[in-house]
């Protein structure tokens, strides 16, 4: 009964954040330029990995297979602690690029920021999703 509550969840989050999204584009009094168009397709990317995982959530509550055993836990844990990793470099690179680019103070702060939790979370969805299909090596650290 958990993973199928789990699974409704992650289709709630999936169109909740496609609610927001269609919030922001139909009140959007700006023609909407290229790195407009890119977070919408970055979002979108998100979206699909939600409905993704929520499937196979759905899957796997049908199967009666536990939403949260060993496997799942190390590929969550694995994820992560890479995506922290990469993420440092990440942002390190972002704020040396900045420089180069003419922005107010004050959007710039945004930027950095709605850029960078978009990419860690594709950095994150990317590795959860290949480390799922991979395995973890338990020899190498």
């Amino acid at each position: 009964m958990k993973a199928k509550y789990l699974a409704i969840l992650k289709f709630s989050i999936a169109a909740l954040i496609l609610a927001s999204m269609g919030f922001w584009v139909f009140n959007t009094s700006k023609p909407l330029n290229e790195f407009s168009y890119s977070i919408i397709a970055a979002m979108l990317l998100v979206v699909g990995f939600v409905i993704y995982f929520g499937i196979q959530a759905l899957k796997d509550a049908k199967s009666g297979l536990n939403p949260v055993d060993e496997f799942s836990k190390k590929v969550a844990e694995k994820a992560a602690a890479t995506t922290f990793k990469i993420s440092i470099y990440m942002w390190l690179f972002g704020m040396f690029m900045l420089d180069f680019f003419a922005i107010d103070s004050v959007n710039k702060a945004k930027l950095v920021i709605a850029i960078g939790m978009v990419v860690m979370t594709l950095i994150f969805l990317f590795i959860r999703l290949y480390l799922s299909r991979v395995g973890i090596d338990e020899n190498k650290n």
